[in-house]
């Protein structure tokens, strides 16, 4: 069964058999098997130094993108707004 690694997200069995114009039959009719599968992708993840291979449902995966983008984010060191050197060394303010 296909699930996800994380949050476990798995697949839904769902049986429906009302028929439109069925009558006296409508409730009676034979159910079908409708299978929903979640929205999962492969993705290779580095975890305490292992690489591994993950089956992941999208709204994980958005939130593994979204944690590291933060940790790039908070590497990457922003200039100061408004300052701004020339090359005659003086400091000009926009």
């Amino acid at each position: 069964m296909k699930a996800c690694d994380v949050c476990g997200k798995k697949s839904i069995i769902q049986k429906s058999g009302a028929h439109r114009y069925g009558g006296g039959w409508a409730m009676r009719a034979t159910k079908k098997r409708k299978v929903w599968e979640p929205n999962l992708h492969s993705v290779k993840v580095t975890h305490d130094g292992v690489r591994k291979t993950m089956r992941l449902c999208t709204k994980c995966l958005r939130r593994v993108k979204a944690e590291m983008a933060k940790k790039v984010a908070k590497k990457v060191e922003k200039p100061a707004k408004g300052l701004h050197f020339c090359f005659n060394k003086s400091i000009q303010f926009f």
